[in-house]
């Protein structure tokens, strides 16, 4: 072919075949081209990325391991109801799950109405759903671990209480202690570890310090004892007994009904020197939450008072009372601490999620018809503005009430007083700030010189002086006040900190403002109010959304603060937990990562929210 263009002459020759296709360079593109353009494109930082990735697997292998394999997260799924709504009525918990599956229902709407539901979040859902059906069901086939209580002359002999159902095949084991070798050694398990300095895990440490200081001998250190199961009503289904000299003696009993049972330890008048455990395999324990009692007790019956006239007559299987010794495997950290939490938390969490896809279903139908998702917008703000106000009263309730006693405040706690300390203290926080940055900006100078003290003294003290300050010093001064609620008294030293940080931050939104715009608008006729609401206000506070967000942030994390002062949210009442009942003191680190988790998963969610803000721009989603 050729062409012809002024006084040159182009000439262009196709070939006959096209060319054959070449893949781009391996190391140019994809995952590798990835890895060498971010963490390899230099040798110093290939270096950096090997000593980094071995850390995070040393930290990251380390953690899975105990998170696996020794911590006992059991401390979570005993007082879950307690982190969550702290010693609130239980009669009345129906308020608290109203006033959250309304709020998420609105949640769902408004957000499906502004965004859209994107697909990564139906496949989260499903995720979630998935493993908390397919993990409880799956870790249930797993065979429960022993359990062990020790037998001494020492020890109170009393029965070992089980539930246990038709058909069930349960085998009990006596484990004498005749020789040094097997005191010593290890075995995976449960291991009564009741509060109280008689127990099994104690007795044990004392036996175990005596033979690692070569002081006791156990040669001739041997316990005859007798152990029989029993049912309900006492009468014997099978019995073993063990002699001074004999190895372990075991027998298996199949359970004729469901119920009670236990197990019976007969020591002799004039007992040998010695110890021996009692194993009982094929038994599931339980948690003595509320919920969970009251369950058992509709199923099985309250505890026969036959075994145990009086609660400290009995030892129990409850997960509290015992203490899981040994490295557990894949399959019984599964059982035995994954799957009880997510069958406590399965129905809850799947009504969640199925309130928030009704609530997003209506906000995507919604997007279809402008008229719709007009109506809907203004049903959704005046929905929100009556489920905030009105959650406080149905919290709460009213004097002389029958659907809605009146619940104080001094007996709110867990996860739901730290959200209403948050929640509350950003709604009142976020006008006084705004209002506080105007009248530290104006042009009136009595006004001006009242908001800017305001706001230095405010933010010249540490925030636990307000707290202490809205505690003791303003009752004392004002009488009025001493009978308000100690947590209305928090929320307001919390809303006057917060607003006067936000005031800072929404004047420094102000000063971006030109004021070639307010001479505009004032060229146009707008009065001062209509300046500020149409033209300062919505550009400031656009620019400084992360800076607010991040306030609020760190106001949800120093609500943690109110526990100085004597109220039990999240982290006081996890505090509590872990100090004040024994058998949890020793479980600090799982408490506390749990706490963690919560604050982290909350905390993100407000970030998210944040950046969808400014996507959108100042709260209006983009068409």
């Amino acid at each position: 072919m050729q062409q012809t263009t002024g006084n040159s002459d182009l000439f262009y020759v196709a070939p006959q075949e096209a060319p054959p296709a070449r893949r781009p360079p391996a190391l140019s593109v994809g995952a590798l081209g990835w890895l060498r353009d971010n963490l390899f494109s230099s040798p110093t930082n290939s270096i950096l990325t090997i000593v980094m990735a071995i850390a995070i697997v040393w930290a990251g292998g380390s953690f899975l391991t105990w998170a696996f394999r020794d911590a006992e997260w059991s401390v979570i799924t005993t007082n879950l109801r307690l982190m969550m709504v702290g010693q609130y009525n239980p009669s009345e918990i129906w308020r608290v799950n109203l006033v959250a599956l309304v709020t998420l229902f609105l949640c769902g709407a408004s957000v499906a109405l502004a965004a859209g539901v994107g697909r990564p979040v139906l496949v989260t859902l499903a995720v979630v759903i998935i493993l908390l059906l397919i993990i409880p069901a799956s870790a249930s086939q797993v065979a429960p671990p022993p359990i062990r209580y020790l037998v001494t002359p020492a020890l109170e002999s009393n029965p070992m209480l089980f539930t246990g159902e038709a058909g069930q095949t349960v085998t009990v084991a006596v484990e004498p202690l005749d020789d040094n070798a097997a005191a010593a050694a290890g075995f995976s398990g449960y291991l009564e570890n009741t509060a109280g300095l008689q127990n099994s895990r104690n007795a044990w440490n004392d036996i175990r310090a005596q033979i690692n200081a070569e002081t006791l001998d156990l040669s001739e250190y041997d316990l005859a004892l007798t152990v029989t199961l029993v049912d309900a009503e006492g009468t014997a289904l099978a019995e073993a007994t063990s002699t001074p000299g004999a190895r372990a003696v075991t027998f298996d009993a199949t359970l004729p009904a469901d119920g009670w049972y236990a197990l019976l330890t007969t020591v002799p008048d004039d007992p040998t020197a010695g110890a021996a455990f009692v194993r009982l395999d094929g038994v599931h324990t339980f948690t003595t939450d509320t919920g969970s009692v009251a369950e058992r007790v509709g199923r099985y019956g309250p505890i026969p008072s036959a075994l145990c006239p009086t609660s400290g007559d009995c030892r129990q299987v409850a997960e509290r009372d015992l203490r899981y010794e040994g490295a557990r495997d894949l399959g019984t950290y599964f059982a035995t601490q994954l799957a009880p939490f997510l069958e406590a938390i399965i129905v809850p969490v799947l009504t969640g999620i199925a309130v928030i896809i009704a609530g997003a279903a209506l906000g995507s139908f919604a997007r279809r018809s402008p008229t719709f998702r007009k109506q809907l917008l203004r049903a959704l703000m005046v929905a929100w503005v009556v489920t905030l106000i009105g959650s406080w009263f149905v919290l709460r309730g009213f004097e002389g009430s029958d659907l809605l006693p009146v619940v104080p405040t001094s007996v709110w706690g867990g996860l739901l007083l730290t959200m209403v300390l948050t929640i509350v203290s950003i709604l009142f926080s976020f006008p006084l700030g705004v209002l506080l940055a105007l009248g530290r900006t104006s042009d009136l100078p009595i006004l001006s010189a009242v908001c800017t003290i305001f706001i230095e003294v405010i933010r010249g003290v540490p925030f636990i002086t307000i707290l202490f300050f809205a505690k003791l010093i303003v009752p004392f001064f004002i009488s009025a006040t001493a009978d308000i609620d100690q947590a209305i008294r928090m929320m307001v030293g919390m809303t006057i900190f917060t607003a006067a940080y936000l005031a800072e931050v929404v004047r420094g939104g102000l000063q971006i403002v030109p004021k070639g715009q307010v001479e505009a608008s004032k060229a146009l006729g707008l009065n001062p109010i209509q300046q500020t609401n149409l033209i300062v206000l919505p550009q400031a506070l656009r620019a400084v959304i992360p800076a607010i967000m991040n306030q609020f942030v760190a106001l949800f994390k120093d609500t943690s603060l109110v526990a100085i002062v004597g109220l039990f949210e999240l982290l006081g009442i996890v505090d509590f937990i872990v100090n004040g009942q024994q058998q949890f003191r020793g479980l600090t680190r799982e408490a506390y990562l749990f706490v963690g988790i919560i604050y982290f998963i909350i905390s993100y969610a407000m970030s998210l929210a944040s950046q969808w803000v400014e996507r959108t721009g100042a709260g209006t989603a983009s068409r």
